[in-house]
């Protein structure tokens, strides 16, 4: 789980740890471990449901492609602020960060839009609150919607980190 969480955050290089490195990763104590807590147990990944995909397609399509792109990649330098120091729409495929968060920040996300960034942040948000536009149900197919773009991998880990916030 470390090295996939290693190689989903920092560029490699396109270049393989060697098996050494491996054994090294595979053998370090979880976060968990260190802590001296238990480590939640994972349930397996849910089976995402086609009907709510395409439910969320439509509804992404509808309210989030204008800014997130129709693709998922989000705005041209999505990690560099605006001169204005907003944020710029971040891309929710596999190349962005949406996966390093578990469901409920995601669901306060969309639910309240940029409102929810703290002042301390360094910038805002031009994202707009949804609370009062799309339904729980709705809120809750955008995500699987997105998710079903994301290889098992990167679902996995979005997976853990839901159950490590609840």
């Amino acid at each position: 789980m470390v090295m996939l969480m290693l190689t989903g955050c920092q560029d490699s290089g396109g270049q393989e740890l060697p098996d050494s490195a491996n054994d090294i990763v595979s053998g370090l104590p979880s976060i968990s471990e260190l802590a001296g807590t238990p480590a939640p147990e994972i349930p397996p990944l849910p089976i995402l449901d086609r009907d709510q995909i395409a439910l969320g397609q439509g509804v992404y399509e509808m309210h989030c492609a204008s800014c997130h792109s129709q693709n998922l990649e989000g705005e041209p330098d999505w990690e560099v602020q605006n001169e204005d120091k907003s944020f710029r729409a971040p891309p929710h495929d596999a190349s962005g960060h949406t996966w390093h968060h578990g469901d409920d920040q995601l669901i306060e996300s969309i639910r309240l839009g940029g409102a929810r960034l703290p002042e301390e942040i360094g910038g805002s948000s031009n994202m707009p609150a949804f609370a009062e536009v799309l339904s729980d149900e709705e809120i809750a197919a955008v995500l699987t919607y997105i998710k079903s773009t994301w290889p098992d991998d990167i679902r996995a880990i979005q997976w853990e980190q839901t159950i490590r916030e609840q």
